[in-house]
């Protein structure tokens, strides 16, 4: 099958002015403009001519920047157009709409929505933005009648909220468009719902990556912001990009990530605090002061006058941004965002690749000299009870990722179901369960959960690289759920067979999910070889944590003051 490009193209309040309107796809982000990034990120398409539909007017001045932008472009049309350019495909021809105002920062997987598409056959499908919450949660809150609070939820993003923001891009075979000729094409989520009001089968694609709502001017700043850092990352000798037929005055400073387009100017004394992007064509005027923003190509920033924080177009015919009188700012107190310095030992920085791969190896080991033990065990729960050998638990891993937690099955069918009925008989705190003389347990459970031999099937999780011997306890979502900053650090590394809470825990039955946060925390902060092997040796001694070590036996109390 053939696929066709097409860019859709707006003019958001922000970028218009009162000589021309502003152009999303012209917008300076990187060392070129948003439309060269999103050619450059359609994955792999063949070299199939772009055509450009704005949602205004085009004027002969914008088809002349489009075509100076990028080469690629083939025809820029309006709605109408649009519609016999597609008359002239063939039926079994694909189009792929892109739309700027909901950019990605990663590629756009082409694989995935053409795999998508075809499930069904002819089928529609969409790269959909899932909506994001400030610190990555969101909190419900129920009100009863009385107006008291019910009950609070908390949703983190891309687990259990469920709700996309926006469409990235919609790939539609070219059937749906000619048979359907009043479907609305300058938006895709309109395009979207009335394809399935329609009957149109279609499937939606979740963006892996970070997503923009370019809608809004910070939201643009955010996205040149990644785009400049990740330049700089990508030169580590410089935190610069100057392109060709630019100048910048020897006089000049270029602090932290600046990206400078061709033909750009930078005068005498000026200041440019990254992130920054100077776009093509643009002047910033001797003594001026440009911070952490985006200047549009063809603009000047007045001599001496002083940008923060804000995308800067021309306010009038003349092109000129005045900014004359702010002069409240003092540079001296500005604080430049350069890549930060790497002061982590590197042994460190090594430490969990040589863990991982040693602890694989150590655990291929210990399978097979336990095999004679599995194999007594399975046979054992196979006699007792009806069902399988291993229980296979979904937790989440590095990440939030999930994996099936190996352990044999020393409880009866349907034991998560009856732990609701049970959870007034929880002996502690927080987000775990616990009691005595669980009902749900069998007599081989009672038997080989006090030694923890259960657990012994999550070297076959180790082996594979989902857990490490040594770490957080492996949790599932709704433990993890409870505490935010607790669930990213613990999730920051693998998860373990046994760790720091399982060896220094005290009083159990009182408050311990306090203790759990706190050794976690502790564990992921202090985390090397000397730790995991005196957590290993701990294990032995208190056979699994039958009582519970010094935790300054572990970590020495310098290091735990110095961390205080």
């Amino acid at each position: 099958m053939t696929i066709f490009p097409v860019l859709l193209d707006a003019s958001p309040g922000y970028l218009r002015t009162a000589s021309r309107p502003g152009s999303l796809l012209l917008a300076p982000i990187g060392p070129g403009s948003l439309m060269c990034r999103l050619h450059a990120r359609l994955g792999s398409l063949p070299s199939t001519k772009i055509v450009v539909m704005p949602t205004f007017r085009p004027d002969a001045a914008y088809r002349s920047a489009l075509h100076c932008a990028c080469d690629q472009i083939g025809s820029v049309v309006c709605v109408d157009e649009l519609r016999d350019v597609v008359a002239r495909m063939e039926a079994s021809d694909w189009v792929l709409f892109v739309d700027p105002q909901c950019a990605a920062l990663d590629a756009i997987d082409t694989a995935a929505l053409q795999h998508a598409a075809m499930s069904p056959p002819t089928s529609a499908s969409h790269l959909v933005a899932l909506e994001s919450n400030a610190g990555g949660t969101c909190e419900w809150v129920d009100i009863d009648d009385d107006g008291d609070v019910a009950r609070i939820q908390r949703f983190y993003d891309q687990v259990t909220w469920p709700f996309t923001s926006g469409v990235i891009a919609s790939l539609v075979p070219v059937p749906c468009l000619l048979t359907e000729r009043e479907l609305a094409f300058d938006s895709l989520r309109q395009l979207r719902a009335e394809l399935a009001a329609r009957g149109v089968p279609a499937r939606d694609v979740a963006a892996s990556g970070p997503t923009f709502d370019l809608t809004r001017e910070r939201e643009l700043l955010s996205l040149a912001d990644c785009v400049a850092r990740a330049s700089a990352e990508n030169h580590p000798t410089t935190t610069r990009w100057i392109g060709s037929e630019a100048a910048v005055h020897d006089s000049a400073r270029l602090i932290g990530p600046v990206l400078v387009q061709n033909g750009s100017r930078i005068g005498e004394r000026a200041i440019v605090v990254g992130p920054a992007t100077i776009g093509a064509g643009a002047m910033v005027g001797a003594g001026a002061t440009v911070v952490q923003s985006v200047v549009l190509p063809g603009v000047d920033v007045t001599p001496g006058s002083v940008v923060r924080r804000q995308l800067v177009t021309d306010s009038d015919d003349e092109g000129t941004l005045d900014l004359a009188g702010v002069a409240t700012y003092d540079p001296s107190q500005v604080r430049a965002f350069a890549p930060a310095v790497e002061d982590e030992p590197a042994a460190r920085r090594l430490y969990p690749a040589i863990k991982r791969g040693v602890e694989a190896t150590l655990a291929i080991i210990a399978l097979l000299l336990l095999l004679p033990l599995f194999a007594i065990i399975a046979v054992l729960i196979k006699l007792e009870s009806h069902g399988p050998v291993f229980f296979a638990d979904p937790r989440e891993a590095v990440g939030g990722k999930r994996f099936r937690c190996l352990k044999f099955r020393t409880m009866v069918q349907g034991a998560d179901a009856l732990q609701r009925t049970l959870q007034a008989k929880n002996q502690v705190d927080g987000p775990q369960f616990k009691m005595d003389k669980d009902p749900r347990l069998t007599r081989i459970g009672r038997w080989i959960r006090p030694c923890s031999i259960d657990e012994l099937p999550q070297l076959i999780n180790v082996a594979l690289g989902q857990m490490s011997l040594v770490g957080p306890r492996p949790s599932p979502f709704r433990e993890n759920q409870t505490c935010v900053p607790w669930r990213q650090a613990r999730l920051s590394v693998r998860p373990g067979i046994t760790g720091l809470w399982q060896v220094c825990r005290h009083d159990r039955g009182v408050s311990d999910f306090h203790q759990w946060i706190h050794y976690d925390l502790l564990y992921v902060e202090h985390m090397s070889a000397g730790v995991d092997l005196k957590i290993v040796l701990a294990t032995i001694l208190t056979l699994g944590g039958k009582w519970c070590v010094p935790l300054t036996w572990i970590i020495p109390r310098r290091k735990l003051q110095q961390a205080a």
